[in-house]
């Protein structure tokens, strides 16, 4: 009898023990709540400790009535050289993207002036071949108008030629039957002796 007045004496303090922490986690939990603002503060603070309370399981070894222990992570923070260094890190490699983002704009920049400029002078040298080409189109017209207008010189004085090579022949056969008259009417002189 001695023993189950124990054993119940030892179930109503775990259980009041149980009781006791139940209601102890629901007020914590509703004064968290109530410290807590909308936008949850602290929760990426550093400084933040996030605390776990374990639970003693009910069927535990009847005669340990030790109160339950709170465990503790140890903040993990960073050491001050790791947290510097990916940053330092980080702006570098930034750093080093705008540079060569940098670089590359100028490199584009640049072909594209040396394009233009290579354009331009094509342009440049396409203009002045078709102004050499017109020049000497000019040129062989006006030789050929010249040579045109001596071919038509030479025709009119052709032409002139062969009317005053007709009109000589003319008067040489006018010329030619006066003489032929004229040795016709001549009389015959007896030669002397």
């Amino acid at each position: 009898m001695c023993g189950q007045t124990g054993r119940l004496g030892t179930m109503e303090a775990e259980e009041i023990y149980i009781n006791q922490e139940a209601s102890m986690q629901a007020a914590a939990f509703k004064n968290k709540q109530r410290r807590t603002p909308a936008n949850r503060e602290g929760v990426d603070d550093p400084n933040y400790e996030n605390i776990t309370v374990t639970l003693r399981k009910q069927d535990h070894p009847k005669g340990s009535h030790s109160p339950p222990k709170s465990e503790v992570p140890a903040p993990s923070r960073p050491s001050s050289d790791s947290a510097q260094a990916p940053q330092w890190l980080h702006r570098a490699f930034t750093s080093l993207y705008i540079l060569l983002a940098l670089i590359a704009i100028i490199l584009l920049v640049w072909v594209l002036v040396k394009i233009s400029i290579s354009t331009r002078e094509c342009e440049e040298g396409q203009r002045q071949g078709w102004s050499n080409i017109q020049q000497s189109i000019s040129n062989a017209k006006l030789h050929i108008n010249l040579a045109n207008h001596n071919v038509q010189a030479g025709n009119a004085k052709l032409k002139k030629l062969t009317e005053d090579v007709s009109r000589i022949k003319t008067q040489l056969q006018k010329i030619s039957a006066m003489l032929q008259k004229m040795q016709n009417q001549q009389p015959t002189q007896p030669t002397p002796q």
